[in-house]
């Protein structure tokens, strides 16, 4: 599914609003996608976000002057934060507080506002944070999880639980569970994403999602779903191949794939089959030798841009080509 790509050969499902559509690679596509969501609500969820990440950007573009005053109040707010974080003696639970804090000051606005006044998008708008493109698709990216939540939690006895898709999504929302969050170090070394995660993010999900999510969007949860994100999504690549040239597309997140270990020599490669991955084997496995994947985008990088690359897991990589590398240029010294 594409929010950009309005190609000829593209299908699209449309909203009132003729302005705003979500675009499908195929019928099939969009057919599955239909078929899996329930009552309209991830479509809506979605058309939803689009229409306010849209007028939010329209707004920008005809009042420069008052771009200008948020671009300038974010770096402002971005460096205060920063600070903050530099001399916090307890990072995770200052953290923490700026979550809480967020939840706080969305219930405050949400609390002037008439019910009927939260379903007008033009009351809505002035209170939205203006996003940037990555934010947006952060917030995509929250929305799917918060439907399968949601999915999980109301299909039970409906006749769609029944169903295979539906019985994988349940799996895969399990693991999930269990997958690695690394938000205090994502937020530690880049800081400017404490701003981006609780002032931004945050506040444009609580403010605009719609009534049968809002149950999920806890700051526990969405601090959880972009934790868990940051270090294990996979990059989509317009070729599977470990080296070469390629167009860099996106990230999607497959839980169940997520246990892969690394290593700069991988047994397996990724191959993308529509919606779908498969790993493949490059060599012959020994009994016992684990199954690893690389987590870079080539494999033929030297020793030094491989290792600074796989700072973004937050580990130091002791595969065995490494360890051979640095040993070699240990003894040249």
């Amino acid at each position: 599914m594409s929010q950009k790509n309005k190609q000829n050969n593209s299908t699209s499902a449309s909203a009132s609003d003729s302005s705003l559509a979500l675009y499908f690679c195929s019928q099939p596509c969009m057919d599955k996608f239909i078929a899996l969501d329930i009552d309209g609500l991830y479509w809506e969820s979605l058309l939803n976000v689009e229409s306010l990440f849209s007028k939010g950007l329209n707004q920008c573009q005809y009042d420069l002057e008052r771009k200008k005053q948020q671009e300038e109040a974010e770096t402002e707010a971005e460096l205060k934060l920063e600070n903050e974080l530099k001399q916090a003696e307890d990072i995770e639970l200052f953290i923490s507080q700026k979550w809480q804090e967020a939840e706080i000051n969305c219930q405050l606005q949400l609390s002037k506002l008439k019910p009927k006044q939260r379903k007008n998008f033009n009351n809505l708008i002035y209170l939205i944070p203006k996003i940037n493109e990555n934010e947006y698709m952060e917030i995509k990216y929250i929305i799917g999880i918060l439907f399968q939540m949601y999915k999980r939690d109301n299909c039970e006895n409906d006749k769609l639980s029944s169903s295979l898709s539906v019985s994988l999504s349940s799996l895969e929302l399990q693991i999930f569970q269990l997958l690695q969050s690394n938000d205090i170090e994502k937020i530690f070394k880049y800081p400017y994403l404490l701003h981006s995660y609780t002032n931004k993010i945050y506040k444009f999900l609580k403010i605009s999602t719609l009534e049968k999510l809002q149950p999920y969007i806890t700051p526990s949860i969405i601090r959880l779903i972009i934790g868990k994100n940051s270090t294990n999504v996979y990059g989509i690549w317009s070729s599977d191949e470990p080296d070469g040239n390629k167009e860099f597309f996106g990230y999607s997140l497959y839980p169940s794939a997520s246990f892969f270990n690394h290593s700069c020599n991988p047994f397996l490669i990724k191959i993308k089959k529509g919606a779908k991955i498969i790993f493949k084997l490059l060599k012959n496995v020994k009994k016992n030798e684990e199954l690893c994947i690389h987590y870079g985008n080539s494999i033929t990088d030297d020793l030094e841009i491989r290792q600074k690359y796989l700072k973004e897991w937050f580990f130091d990589c002791l595969c065995e080509r490494c360890v051979e590398e640095m040993n070699l240029k240990n003894a040249k010294k």
